[in-house]
């Protein structure tokens, strides 16, 4: 190579570093044409790259390699612009729009005729009915006042934190636990409930005494509104979210702050998983795919800025420096909110939820009226799929559904599943009445298969990932009530008893009284980020057949994103990825933990995107206070070193030692501790537990609001609204009994030897402890006889 040719290079290397790639690309291109070399070609694949031409880039990456086929560099830069080619994740998945002033304060549009008239009030009821009522308020009154006294009494005298941690997992009464998670909650309902809208305002700052539109007593709206009607955009999309904390401590952070840490140097220091995934035993993949498909259905904070933007140094051993030639990474800045009135705003930043917050299947069916329409069939209230019972896909090769941002396989399959069961539900529906016409049909169904979806996360997905005894108690009764669980087992029990007690810890939460203590309802900009849970995902998916193990293959997990999960979809069908992700185990939600992908993740409009990176800058941006903060705001004690995260004799991975390293090791160090880097550290965990105590209060607060505060979990849930035969689908479901009704070849999978889908489906008759905790003291198990040997011979 001459001193020209050698100029050149260094010229290109120059203009990537300064993310001119067009021009390093312009002298690449006379470069490789003038006299093919192996660092030209890679060169020019790295400009390709930088400017999202992925199958471009993969081409001059296998030209580079057949001059030198050991470049372990070149070769990592192939595989990932493969992945990308074949995902196609340069392209804008839905196209980019941003929050409009007026659109979010306009008042709530329900087109006439989108909701059906409202059913015609139901006769009176009999003497037995109003007995059973008497029956359940006089029971109700005396169980609030007795309930009540002893979870003050286990609070304020027995207490409920030790020196540092909280000790309900620790009572050795079960009932005691309960009671204190009560109290818990209670002080969190009492404290922790922090509306962003100027007082006296109403959500969105909407005008008072508007006239619901007809049909909104009986049925949700596509947009959210109009759940509660003096107050019609709570909950909406489009509207603020809320805050578990207080206005003093809400400090966006920037400039030198905002970058100390480096959230890099964090993210490569405290999140890379180093060696092979640490897994969570007792879960299988659906569970962590799970939790991405339900929090679709309740937040995010739409389209990131294009134009401004953070910049986070590369430090200078930083291996991205030489793999991707960047001095820094650049990070797109949350969309701010449009409505904020100067001068009158109480909150110092507020940000805007795009999808409404209630738990109505939204990622299923939209956010907003267009959407809704567009997915829905036409025909005896179905939604659209093939012939084959997938989703319609688009032009972009992405399936056609509620919300498809971040989309990838796992995502996938649960939108087909339940948009699936949303159509068996109207086949129901339209058995019992005939009459029913096509909007009638569509909006009941939606509602079943919304309460489907609560109940599955509330009694299956949460005691799975938390398999504690106690708390399995108190998630039960959020749903069933602590009588019902006491006196009814398995699939005797129902969500309305017979003699329904009007108290939501012994009669439960759904059915009974609308409860918002105080406070409008909204997912919090704190719930977004305890929600961060990429530690669950695996590096490749290990893609597995019912019938034939001969032909199990793996492939990385970033071929099954945006339009790449068609073809895995295509090539595996569903029944074949469901069970794929029913053997497969997820990660430990601990440091060093966190998929490799995801720091060097492309994006839309980005090709170099660390999501831990970016994880650790977003909490800082809004405002979200650091670990210690955010602990004394929930009521919790703050720790007061490194030291008071992991037991000592236990910290067989320097835990202690690489916080301080990269936080400082002076006393007054502790404070600068990330929230979710101390999170993924906390040790000291109740039993079972996925994850740390200090998530688990956002978790325990938002696990009951999020019923207590829809009155189409309270109020309005019952056979008037449901139908008795939806209240009965309902009764009836679990994830497994899902599953089973669409893809009933899994019967031969391990499937069949567990009752909670979300655990491991393993084959063994006698199934292992460690990896199916819930059968230890899930009761009903034993009675269950869909079940089989495998549970009752244990």
């Amino acid at each position: 190579m001459n001193n020209g040719e050698r100029a050149d290079l260094s010229r290109a290397k120059e203009l990537i570093e300064q993310r001119q790639f067009s021009g390093a690309l312009d002298i690449l291109i006379r470069h490789v044409s003038e006299g093919a070399d192996g660092e030209g070609h890679a060169l020019l694949a790295l400009a390709h790259y930088h400017l999202q031409e992925y199958s471009s880039a993969a081409e001059h990456y296998s030209v580079a390699l057949q001059y030198d086929a050991e470049n372990k560099l070149w070769r990592q830069m192939l595989e990932s612009a493969t992945s990308n080619a074949v995902a196609r994740v340069d392209e804008y998945i839905p196209e980019i729009s941003f929050f409009e002033r007026d659109k979010l304060l306009a008042k709530p549009d329900v087109p006439d005729g989108t909701l059906p008239t409202p059913p015609p009030r139901s006769k009176g009821i009999g003497l037995l009915r109003r007995l059973r009522n008497s029956i359940g308020w006089v029971v109700g009154v005396i169980a609030t006042v007795i309930t009540n006294a002893l979870i003050k009494f286990v609070g304020n005298v027995i207490g409920y934190t030790d020196d540092v941690w909280t000790n309900w997992h620790r009572r050795k009464i079960n009932f005691i636990g309960v009671l204190t998670l009560a109290y818990l909650r209670e002080q969190l309902n009492k404290n922790n409930l922090k509306s962003t809208y100027p007082s006296g305002s109403l959500i969105g700052f909407q005008p008072e005494g508007q006239t619901p539109p007809q049909g909104a007593t009986h049925f949700r709206t596509a947009d959210g509104s109009w759940n509660n009607f003096l107050d019609p955009k709570e909950g909406a999309a489009g509207t603020r979210f809320p805050r578990n904390v207080t206005n003093d401590v809400i400090v966006p952070e920037t400039g030198e702050q905002l970058m100390t840490p480096n959230p890099r140097v964090v993210s490569r220091e405290l999140l890379t998983r180093e060696e092979e995934i640490q897994e969570v035993p007792f879960l299988n993949l659906l569970a962590a795919s799970w939790i991405n498909f339900q929090n679709h259905d309740w937040v995010h904070h739409g389209q990131n800025l294009i134009d401004e933007v953070h910049e986070i140094p590369i430090p200078d051993d930083d291996p991205a420096r030489t793999k991707f030639g960047q001095t820094k990474l650049v990070v797109q800045k949350t969309q701010p909110d449009p409505t904020r009135m100067d001068g009158n705003e109480e909150t110092p930043i507020t940000f805007i939820n795009e999808v409404t917050h209630w738990w109505d299947g939204s990622q299923v069916y939209g956010s907003d009226q267009e959407t809704v329409d567009r997915l829905r069939s036409g025909v005896d209230g179905k939604l659209r799929l093939t012939e084959s019972d997938t989703l319609p896909i688009d032009a972009n090769g992405i399936e056609e559904t509620g919300f498809t941002r971040n989309w990838w396989v796992g995502l996938a399959m649960y939108h087909t599943l339940f948009a699936r069961e949303h159509n068996a539900i109207c086949d129901l529906l339209k058995k019992g009445h005939a009459d029913w016409d096509d909007n009638r049909l569509f909006n009941v169904a939606r509602l079943i298969n919304a309460a489907v979806m609560a109940k599955i996360h509330s009694v299956e997905w949460t005691p799975a990932i938390l398999p504690n005894r106690a708390l399995n108690s108190g998630l039960n009764s959020n749903w069933y009530g602590y009588l019902t669980n006491l006196f009814k087992t398995g699939n005797k029990r129902k969500t309305l008893s017979d003699v329904n007690v009007r108290n939501p810890e012994m009669g439960g939460i759904v059915g009974n009284a609308l409860e918002k203590h105080g406070q409008p309802y909204g997912l919090a900009e704190e719930f977004v980020e305890v929600y961060r849970l990429h530690s669950l995902l695996p590096e490749t998916i290990n893609l597995k057949r019912v019938d034939d193990a001969a032909q199990d293959e793996e492939i990385p997990f970033v071929e099954t994103r945006q339009a790449g999960s068609n073809k895995v979809t295509e090539k595996m069908g569903m029944t074949n990825l469901f069970y794929t992700f029913g053997v497969q185990q997820p990660g430990q939600l601990i440091l060093n933990n966190y998929p490799r992908f995801m720091q060097e993740l492309s994006i839309p409009g980005n090709p170099l995107f660390d999501m831990g990176a970016v994880d650790i800058l977003r909490a800082r941006e809004r405002g979200i206070p650091r670990y210690n903060e955010f602990r004394r705001q929930l009521g919790l004690n703050p720790i007061r070193s490194f030291e008071d995260l992991v037991d000592p004799e236990n910290d067989s991975k320097g835990v202690v030692r690489r916080l301080k390293q990269v936080y400082g090791d002076q006393p007054q160090d502790v404070e600068k501790l990330d929230l979710m880097i101390g999170t993924l550290a906390e040790g000291y965990r109740p039993h079972g537990f996925g994850f740390g105590e200090t998530m688990f209060q956002i978790f325990i607060l938002n696990a009951s609001r999020r019923l207590q505060a829809d009155r189409f979990y309270t109020d309005c849930y019952n056979e008037e609204t449901y139908t008795k035969e939806g209240l009965a689908w309902v009764d009836e479901a679990s994830l497994k009994s899902v599953l089973l009704r669409h893809y009933p070849e899994l019967a031969k999978s391990g499937l069949a030897n567990v009752k909670n889908a979300f655990e491991p489906w393993d084959t063994e008759r006698r199934l292992n402890e460690d990896r199916h905790p819930l059968r230890n003291f899930d009761r009903e198990l034993r009675s269950d006889p869909m079940l089989g040997d495998s549970y009752r011979g244990t």
